[in-house]
């Protein structure tokens, strides 16, 4: 059996903190799987890059990656071929499928490091409403060019009445890809500065507390972006929570299978499991334990199953459901947002390498068009406005209630969650430890907790 790793171990060695003012040609906000992966491509074309995390490198969403690579997790292309129609998702599926490409060859040149194993998927329905919107599914993503196939043999321990079969997809070890892009950027050239939480951005300028960085480029590459205007992505976005859990158990399967409304992902993972739960938005349910999610909806179908380590993590979507990668908007061409993936980190961030790489450097980028942030003839769609009145809503709380304590980014109440004593703004997703300290973004500063009731 292989050593299993710790999924909290982000790998960072540690790295000074930004203080003075450097120059570079690009300067990228994240230290995630977006920031490395766009920091890679950028260094491999020559240019200096500098990278700004606020925590620790991989310390972020990046930490709870199940490790699954996959060109589908969930029933997406049917509904996106309805509401943008068939080019838009044969563009999808194609710039998928290079991304996932480029991730063999980085396997390829890591060789054991990432521990990658090549396996197939399934997309799994559980009852028979869900098996003929599968049909659909499949329907679309063959006319997208994303081979796959009708197969009730899919032998997932959990419920299903019938699957869907993409061959050829594959599981890493999420750690150690992270490790290896951030030794082989820095092979290249790339500064890393830890512990250097971005306080403004202008259009050529990024400062922190005790630093800045001039450079012709800046990729906002957090989970949730931190510039607020232009862009207005903050209207746009919603997080929810989700969890990995490493289980032992004995159940014989082999291959993932992802629930057709992307509830869960499971996969082998160190001769036990991994399972993925998607939960509900940030700021909700703040009394919920995810091990008892796990034993009411998954334990009864595993033999024998024990929980060896869990760890929770926040991940961002946009409303239409594709990400936005590209300029932040149109006014600001050198400011570059990469977010919104969807539980998509792995396949997503190398789509905003390869398309922010391309864009820097001058070259063809067909097809990424469909990820801008501006995206030709968008407006705002029902769920956007209704993420918006729900965010006034907490925002008002917050504005109305003195004795509640406050979000730093935009005012909105904080939900104390006991479990991870943590606060958390249920408007963009920001949290905060149990005493105030900024832990992820799009917040900047502390927040005032002393003397705040935990509700």
């Amino acid at each position: 059996m292989q050593k299993k790793y710790d999924w909290k171990n982000n790998g960072s060695q540690g790295y000074p903190i930004l203080r003075g003012r450097r120059n570079a040609d690009a300067v990228i906000i994240g230290g995630g799987l977006s920031g490395l992966s766009i920091a890679l491509w950028l260094c491999k074309a020559g240019l200096r890059v500098t990278l700004l995390e606020g925590n620790t490198i991989g310390s972020g969403s990046t930490a709870s990656c199940g490790g699954f690579v996959s060109l589908a997790t969930s029933m997406f292309y049917h509904t996106l071929e309805q509401k943008m129609g068939q080019s838009v998702t044969a563009a999808y599926a194609q710039t998928q499928i290079s991304a996932l490409g480029a991730l063999r060859e980085i396997a390829g040149e890591a060789q054991k490091a990432l521990h990658w194993r090549d396996t197939n998927a399934w997309l799994v329905a559980k009852n028979a409403r869900e098996a003929q919107l599968l049909s659909l599914e499949a329907d679309a993503m063959k006319r997208a060019g994303l081979p796959c196939t009708p197969s009730k043999e899919m032998h997932c321990p959990f419920p299903g009445e019938d699957g869907l079969l993409i061959r050829d997809m594959a599981t890493l070890d999420a750690a150690g890809y992270v490790k290896y892009l951030t030794k082989r950027s820095e092979q290249l050239g790339l500064r890393i500065f830890e512990k250097s939480r971005v306080t403004s951005v202008d259009t050529n300028m990024v400062s922190t507390q005790h630093g800045s960085v001039l450079a012709p480029y800046v990729i906002v590459a957090t989970g949730y972006p931190v510039v607020n205007t232009p862009g207005w992505y903050f209207l746009r976005l919603m997080q929810k929570r989700s969890a990995v859990l490493q289980l032992e158990t004995n159940a014989p399967f082999d291959g993932m299978f992802f629930d057709a409304n992307g509830d869960y992902a499971l996969r082998r993972s160190y001769g036990g499991m991994a399972l993925q739960m998607n939960l509900d938005r940030v700021g909700m349910s703040p009394n919920m334990i995810v091990e008892k999610e796990f034993e009411m909806a998954y334990a009864s179908y595993l033999d024998g199953v024990s929980i060896d380590s869990t760890i929770s993590g926040i991940d961002t979507y946009s409303a239409d459901g594709l990400p936005y990668i590209g300029a932040y908007s149109k006014k600001t061409p050198n400011l570059f947002v990469a977010t919104g993936y969807g539980g998509r980190g792995l396949i997503g961030s190398m789509v905003a390498a390869q398309s922010i790489s391309a864009k820097i450097l001058g070259l063809q980028a067909e097809g990424y068009s469909i990820y801008e942030g501006q995206r030709e003839g968008k407006k705002p769609s029902r769920d956007e406005v209704g993420a918006s009145l729900s965010i006034a809503g907490h925002y008002l709380q917050g504005v109305t209630n003195s004795k509640a304590p406050r979000c730093t980014h935009m005012g909105c109440k904080l939900v104390y969650r006991p479990m991870t004593c943590m606060w958390e703004c249920p408007c963009h997703g920001s949290r905060f430890d149990d005493i105030g300290h900024v832990i992820s973004a799009p917040a900047t500063q502390d927040a005032q907790i002393h003397g705040s009731k935990r509700m």
